[in-house]
């Protein structure tokens, strides 16, 4: 049996991207009750509900027999697993890779070898630090601290938040981290020394720079951004990459902005060093920054353990713009729809903002948002003309929306989209539809496939009365695939007939699992003729020729017929898993709900199983 090692940096982003509802939901039936769900407790009999979980915290308590915690506690006492292997099956769930934690030969060895040298580079790093700071409280009058009063930023607000300086040396830092005994090896494994060509020689990495410490979110300095304050590019330079400074998984100042993210429900993301800081000085105390570098997936889950709000406050060009653009499906995918501040005309950044107004008119400012979705298709939307440029641009949103893990999300962002994209409703549903089932997003919940519950609209919606129109079946798409590969035939045609819902083409699964011809031109019509076959079958064998196979030889045809049957095995556990929620919804025998809950554990259990085999 495969052994892990898990690191606290991996439990904390895991958890980060489960969404405790969907978790449960699988195994209780939740009902909405404010900003919480509630129903009956899984883990002791009672009639009443008072299992109550809460999204935005990621965590549920049942206040009748005491018992809660996190999604990764729930799963571990339902299904009476380990924690490594409530950690594999929540990865698992979500589409992680966790090959890279398996336990080899000598990991023990190697752990502990790694926790000596995180130590080595984090004294160095800190001893960095306070040479930096020591440097800009003893040089207030020089550059750095003409730039600090041009930015508005005073010598006591500048030590509390620990920025510094690095001097226009060569070897300012390197003498003295000498000084204090860190080898030059160390120094350089930690980014704050430069290695010259042929390794005989080193040299700050960071020169005449006004310093930025980046924390971790315990607030200990784990590396730097330094701005430039002379003609040296580039303009912001960050720490490289180390086993301590990893940017994609850092936020600029996020170990100040937890309490007010918490309190405000909310996090503003920023660009830049001084866009984060100078919001912070004028009270704006729940914004955090990207490290100069594109927003990454680690950087979303960071904000999503905290928040379920975000509104990107990015640069007013079009650089700015793109960036937001970009961030939307990354927020999409944990199920954020964030909004973005509009900064007044003449406004290039969030810096210039802050520094022009006062803390009233600054909130003033903050509060012009818009959602960054609805912004994204008009913009976007607007320059498309074309209804055929229109239908292209459908399917990348599309593709966007799939990522969201919350089926009133999704039905919501459909019918925004067909309103702004001027194109029918049922169009956009049929599309919708057609994608999924050809790319079923792995880890999603099967009890949570986007169906016509996902995208009904609320009372008086257009959407809740359209009837949702497969334009392929998956079992239409295996079938295709086999006509065209026929050495897959016998190796898969029998193995899905349990589970084709559709008649047609479970008699075709049929008859193709019991012909032996090998041949891809063989004579079908004659065959289904010579069984005795309806035209009904024939009718189905003329579509199936023509539909396009998405696969350019028999190895990638066996991933598409996967696809298509994971994406079925998805489509019974949902069916399924409605029934039986309806079911409960009408218990009121004690006895009957928990066989009811029990089969629906079951059902799920037997969805996973087979989606594994996969």
């Amino acid at each position: 049996m495969t052994s892990y090692f898990f690191p606290p940096e991996f439990v904390n982003d895991l958890r980060a991207r489960i969404d405790i509802v969907e978790l449960i939901r699988d195994y209780v039936a939740l009902t909405q009750a404010g900003v919480n769900f509630k129903g009956l407790c899984p883990f002791h009999s009672e009639k009443t509900p008072s299992f109550t979980v809460h999204q935005g915290k990621g965590i549920f308590h049942c206040f009748g027999c005491g018992v809660g915690g996190d999604a990764i506690a729930f799963l571990k006492r339902i299904e009476n697993l380990s924690y490594p292997e409530t950690l594999v099956r929540l990865a698992t769930r979500t589409g992680i890779d966790i090959s890279v934690y398996e336990q080899r030969r000598g990991s023990a060895e190697e752990q502990a070898r790694a926790r000596s040298e995180r130590e080595k580079l984090s004294q160095a790093v800190a001893a960095a630090h306070a040479f930096f700071v020591r440097q800009l409280q003893d040089n207030l009058s020089g550059k750095a601290g003409h730039y600090l009063v041009k930015r508005g930023i005073t010598p006591a607000q500048a030590k509390n938040f620990g920025l510094g300086f690095a001097p226009d040396t060569w070897s300012g830092l390197k003498d003295e981290l000498r000084r204090r005994k860190v080898a030059e090896a160390v120094a350089v494994r930690a980014g704050l020394l430069v290695l010259k060509e042929g390794g005989s020689h080193s040299y700050d990495r960071f020169r005449d720079r006004l310093m930025f410490p980046i924390r971790d979110v315990s607030g200990q300095v784990i590396g730097f951004g330094g701005r430039s304050l002379g003609d040296a590019e580039p303009k912001y330079l960050n720490s490289p990459e180390s086993p301590l400074f990893n940017k994609r998984r850092l936020l600029y100042d996020l170990h100040h902005a937890r309490s007010g993210i918490a309190t405000q429900g909310m996090a503003f993301l920023v660009e830049g060093y001084m866009d984060a800081l100078s919001l912070y000085l004028r009270g704006i105390d729940n914004v955090v920054a990207t490290l100069g570098t594109a927003l990454s997936e680690e950087n979303v889950a960071a904000v999503k353990r905290y928040t379920g709000r975000v509104a990107v406050f990015f640069d007013n060009d079009k650089a700015g713009r793109a960036a937001a653009y970009r961030a939307l499906p990354l927020f999409m995918g944990v199920g954020i729809m964030p909004e973005i501040v509009l900064l007044p005309e003449g406004i290039k950044d969030p810096d210039q903002l802050a520094r022009g107004r006062d803390v009233s008119g600054l909130i003033r400012a903050l509060d012009c948002r818009s959602s960054l979705f609805d912004l994204y298709l008009e913009e976007k939307g607007a320059a498309l003309n074309a209804y055929n440029d229109r239908l292209q641009f459908l399917t990348q949103v599309l593709e966007m929306i799939m990522r969201l893990p919350d089926n009133s999300l999704r039905g919501m962002a459909l019918r925004t989209v067909a309103e702004k994209l001027r194109i029918a409703e049922e169009i956009v549903l049929d599309e919708y539809r057609r994608i999924r089932q050809k790319r079923p997003f792995p880890g999603a919940d099967p009890f949570g496939a986007a169906g016509e519950s996902a995208v009904s609209g609320g009372r008086g919606s257009n959407l809740a009365a359209i009837r949702l129109k497969t334009a392929v079946l998956p079992e239409e798409e295996i079938l295709a695939a086999l006509l065209r590969y026929p050495q897959l035939r016998q190796e898969v045609a029998g193995e899905y007939l349990e589970i084709v819902e559709n008649q047609p083409c479970r008699r075709f699964f049929k008859v193709l699992a019991d012909y032996e011809d090998d041949r891809e031109n063989a004579d079908w019509l004659g065959r289904l003729a010579a069984e005795g076959e309806d035209d009904e079958l024939g009718s189905l064998y003329a579509r199936l020729v023509h539909l396009p196979v998405q696969a350019e030889d028999a190895e990638m045809a066996r991933k598409v017929v996967a696809d298509c049957f994971y994406s079925m095995r998805r489509r019974l556990a949902r069916d399924t898993g409605r029934s039986l929620d309806r079911e409960l919804l009408g218990c009121r025998d004690e006895e009957q709900m928990f066989a009811l809950l029990r089969r629906k554990m079951e059902l799920k259990k037997t969805c996973w199983e087979q989606a594994s085999k996969v």
